[in-house]
């Protein structure tokens, strides 16, 4: 057994690849004599169960202080040893998230052993860290009402915005959301195990199928600023640490269930009357997560094991259509029945730590998941014939790491990790898919999907559709030289892996209609496969925290080179390309050479450690993997692979009489029976790449999209166990992509203005002239040949966000925990020189006038909180979360018809190609919001014990005070303002919590 574990470890290390930047705490402190004299030479020892090699230990130096560093959560005992002096020990010290704790020791003369105990809380002010982290441990996270998800617990930190509008996890999981942090962008979102990104090589690397579980964590630990230079992101940081199991077996247990009598009813008199009467409702909901471990060999071979099953059934907030599959039929009927979207996921994972030698632990873990939500991106605006089953049939992650402390100052770390997901936004179908009937899904090719444009509705059918495979490799090692005043820490980090996207649709066609008439046609040159390498996300970083006195400086530098490219491909004849078949011969893409670094102090203010003052100036990369510009350069994907033409349906058979193929207008004086104007892309059909990139913006030094973070912060401790931080924070970005059409001038446009509809609703925009707007000559339409560059070409564009947060932090006694923070901050965008000279920006659908170019927010506030409290002697849990944010910016986009044109506007013609209208922004952004939103969720639970056992069982109430805050409104002016989700009804939840 020991061979077999010893070799499986190795293999693990070697080729399971990789994860674990170990993002864990330090201990710190100084010894001293009875006199205030340092001691040099003191051996301090920290020993603690949740250590498999059970002690770690340090010297102090020349000036009496030591560090041991990379410390997992838990209880400790520090221990300090000196011949001569009596032996010192400091029992139930508790560490959690990657913060530094402070231990100091007085040691007296002498040969007696003396033991102090001191709090088992950790310290509420770091007086060292720059890093700003909330650590939600495991108790926390099971005490609180929550989804259970790593977006749903991010939001709740003051300062985050996104992560969704779930309701107690009544909506149905997808690959999760997105969490933003004082003017980041979504792809700076890491989430990570141990410190290594988890997320797939798609989408910014921010998201992914594989959704970590809350049964294998020990905890998870949330930073939002000074992030560290082992990532090169400067957006929000979940990092799940991992439970190693134990020398005795333990088990924790959750379980949660809801269903539609469980829910109650918000909608208003108010809300049928703007337009909503379906709202999404749950039909029934169960949560099982079941994790267990303990030794396979006490002291050598601990295990993990966990597996979750989330199954979703709800109502969507539309109503199933009549015509439904009906290739004869046209138009939306609705019935008097809701859709129905639902969902079901699994995760199972099992985790081997193993002690090799005393100063060799290795560690393994094994993760395979699988969903499917069937049917799924049912929405109040999409019709269920027209949605998806989205599918990850195979999500697998294996990752070895390797750990050893060389010597009491040296400490290696090396990691591998693979990651493998498969996923499709695929069809509807039977066999396991959403459809019951195999007749509905043979006929899905005879339907020609239609977006209706005074609704914004897609039915019928489903335009695009797409099946992806996105392995990845990852390996990380480093090194760290721990003395008591310096921890210096250097390594190495790269990812690589492919992108291979088969995109299709069952119908090449779709169809714009407004008000049931159709005006325009979409024609796609699919199916086709594309497939995108990234060949190296490789990052060398060197950080140190030195401590002088009262001070501590962080200092570190990273080098990054990030490269993409494409193998020779082959593109074959579509519909509507019969004649094409080329092959491209392979190409390199993206070559980014880029430093960054992290600087800034901490200081005890008082050297009481009660008071810290914090500044850093910080620079971060823009979070990328295989999404934009790291696959859009695709030999495939540059060229054309959709195009639109106007269309008069003049013998209403709702069947485009014309030569599809030709990409001339064509009228029944040429010939055909409809009319359809030219192409909107000329390149459509040809080999000639209707995007172009300039070696400036995806090659070279300093060339990627980067930002600068300054922040600062006072945090002092109140009174025991209760902090207030006080933060101030500033984010620049730099580097940004526009795209010149190379074959049209700012010369081409005709330039008009559009009196804007009378309408109280628009407040100060109801009927003024807007300037400004844009249609290109006839003679032009349709010429594309896009050029992708940065904007500083063209003129100075910025993008800035000023904010503060204000948050208090308390360990009480009693088991009492609370955190609440007031957050505010806004953005500013300029890009006033850039759309000058070119027009072609922000003029296609719902289009911005000049005017509009310089964007900025009113100062946007938050109020968010978080707490747990335990009833003496009765054992009754009370926790709640709450969180007031503000509600989402809205628009007004209007379409308006050539004969509104031709009597409220100075264009003075027909709009080019023969377009039936053009929609048009009435509003400046961020001039009109939702109302904010309120949202406390509580819970209510009785503790039972026995033995080693612990239960808790709960009834949780989620949107408590029943809100009906509209979440999402229809822009589209003839529907504006008509709600298409409001926040779920108050929903109650049953839940079982089982520890031993």
């Amino acid at each position: 057994m020991a061979r077999f574990v010893r070799t499986l470890g190795i293999l693990g290390f070697v080729v399971l690849l990789p994860v674990a930047a170990l993002a864990q705490a330090t201990i710190t402190g100084t010894v001293k004599d009875t006199s205030g004299a340092v001691l040099p030479g003191v051996t301090v020892e920290v020993a603690s169960p949740v250590l498999i090699e059970k002690v770690r230990s340090a010297v102090t130096d020349g000036s009496g202080r030591f560090q041991i560093v990379d410390l997992r959560p838990g209880a400790y005992t520090v221990t300090f040893t000196l011949a001569g002096f009596n032996t010192t020990k400091r029992d139930g010290v508790t560490l959690s998230g990657s913060g530094v704790q402070t231990v100091d020791a007085d040691l007296r003369v002498g040969a007696l052993e003396e033991t102090i105990t001191v709090t088992g809380e950790a310290p509420v002010v770091d007086t060292q860290s720059l890093t700003k982290q909330q650590v939600l441990n495991s108790e926390l996270v099971d005490s609180l009402p929550t989804a259970r998800n790593y977006f749903g617990l991010a939001r709740m930190i003051p300062g985050t915005t996104g992560g969704g509008n779930d309701v107690g996890g009544s909506l149905i999981q997808d690959v999760g959301q997105s969490v933003t942090v004082h003017g980041s962008r979504n792809t700076d979102q890491r989430v990570t195990a141990n410190g290594v990104n988890t997320m797939t090589l798609q989408a910014g690397g921010n998201i992914g199928g594989q959704t970590p579980d809350l049964g294998s964590a020990a905890e998870v630990t949330v930073d939002t600023t000074s992030l560290g230079a082992d990532l090169p992101t400067g957006g929000i940081r979940i990092n799940f640490v991992p439970k190693d199991g134990g020398n005795r077996f333990s088990d924790s247990a959750f379980f949660s269930m809801s269903n539609e009598s469980l829910q109650g009813d918000n909608l208003s008199k108010e809300l049928v009357a703007a337009g909503f009467s379906a709202p999404n409702k749950i039909i029934n909901n169960y949560d099982l997560n079941e994790a267990l471990g303990g030794p396979f060999k006490r002291d050598k071979v601990w295990f993990w094991f966990s597996t979750r099953i989330n199954t979703n059934k709800n109502y969507a907030p539309v109503f199933n259509n009549l015509n439904a599959f009906n290739p004869n039929e046209w138009l939306y009927r609705p019935s008097t029945e809701q859709a129905v979207a639902k969902g079901q996921q699994y995760n199972n994972s099992i985790r081997v730590t193993y002690q090799a030698t005393p100063k060799i632990k290795m560690a393994g873990t094994l993760k395979a998941d699988k969903w499917c939500n069937c049917p799924s991106d049912i929405t109040a605006t999409r019709a269920p014939e027209a949605g998806r089953d989205r599918r990850f049939p195979r999500l697998r992650q294996e990752h070895g790491e390797i750990t050893s402390p060389l010597t009491n100052k040296l400490l290696f770390e090396a990691v591998g990790m693979h990651l493998f997901e498969r996923w499709g936004d695929m069809h509807l179908r039977v066999n396991g898919g959403s459809l019951d009937d195999a007749a509905k899904e043979a006929i899905i090719p005879q339907m020609i999907s239609v977006t209706e444009q005074s609704s914004g509705l897609v039915y019928r059918g489903r335009a695009t559709n797409n099946n992806t495979l996105v392995p990845s490799w990852t390996y990380r090692a480093a090194v760290s030289y721990v003395t008591g005043s310096h921890a210096f820490k250097t390594g190495f980090n790269n990812t690589t892996g492919f992108l291979n996207e088969y995109q299709y649709a069952s119908n090449p066609l779709s169809y714009r209609f407004n008000n049931g008439v159709p005006n325009q046609v979409t024609l796609q040159a699919r199916p086709y496969r594309s497939i995108t390498d990234q060949q190296a996300d490789l990052g060398f970083f060197a950080q140190d925290r030195w401590s002088l006195n009262r001070m501590t400086v962080n200092l570190a530098i990273r080098y990054d080179y990030f490269a993409t490219g494409f193998p020779e491909q082959t593109l074959g004849a579509t519909t509507f390309t019969p004649t094409r078949n080329i092959t491209f011969p392979a190409a390199d893409n993206l070559s980014w050479k880029d430093v960054s670094y992290r600087s800034g102090m901490a200081y005890d203010l008082f050297g009481n450690g009660r008071t810290a003052l914090k500044v850093a100036f910080n620079k971060y990369l823009l979070g990328q993997t295989l999404n934009g510009i790291g696959r859009n350069p695709n030999p495939v994907l540059a060229l054309a692979t959709s195009t639109t033409r106007s269309w008069t349906d003049n013998d209403r058979d709702f069947v485009v009489d014309c030569d599809l193929v030709n990409p001339l207008a064509q009228s029944p004086a040429t010939g055909t029976v409809d009319s359809c104007g030219a192409f909107s892309d000329s390149s459509f059909g040809t080999t000639r790449p209707g995007d172009l990139y300039d070696k400036d913006l995806t090659t070279g030094f300093g060339h990627r999209p980067a930002n600068w973070e300054f922040s600062t912060s006072v945090q002092h401790e109140l009174m025991r166990g209760v902090a207030v931080d006080v933060g101030y924070f500033r984010r620049i970005w730099k580097n940004f992509q526009v795209t010149d059409n190379l074959l049209v001038e700012a010369s081409d446009y005709t330039y008009f203005n559009l009196v804007a509809p009378t309408d109280s609703r628009l407040g100060d925009a109801s009927g003024t002239t807007i300037t400004g707007l844009r249609n290109v000559s006839t003679a032009k339409f349709g010429q594309t040949q896009n050029y992708n560059t940065l904007s500083d070409k063209f003129g100075k564009q910025i993008d800035h966000w000023n904010g503060f947060d204000v948050s208090i932090n308390a360990r009480l006694q009693q088991g009492a925990s609370f955190q609440f923070g007031i957050s505010s901050g806004k953005q500013i965008e300029d890009d006033c020189e850039v759309v000058a000279k070119l027009p072609e920006l922000n003029s296609g659908a719902n289009m911005r006038p000049l005017g509009y170019c310089h964007r900025e927010e009113p100062m946007m506030t938050q109020i968010k909180g978080y707490g747990v409290y335990t009833v003496p002697k009765v054992d009754v849990q009370v926790s709640g979360t709450f969180r007031s944010i503000p509600g989402a910016a809205i628009n007004a986009n209007y379409t308006a018809t050539q004969a509104y044109l031709n009597a409220n506007s100075t264009l003075g013609r027909p709009l080019s190609g023969g377009a039936a209208n053009i929609s048009v922004a009435l509003l400046p952004e961020n001039t009109k919001y939702l109302d904010r939103r309120q949202e406390l969720d509580m819970r209510f639970g009785k503790v039972l014990r026995f033995g080693r056992t612990k239960s808790v069982v709960s009834l949780d109430v989620f949107n408590f005070l029943n809100s009906d805050a509209r979440i999402t409104v229809n822009n589209s002016y003839a529907a504006w303002l008509t709600p298409t989700s409001i926040l779920n009804a108050r929903l109650m939840k049953f839940s079982v919590q089982f520890d031993f």
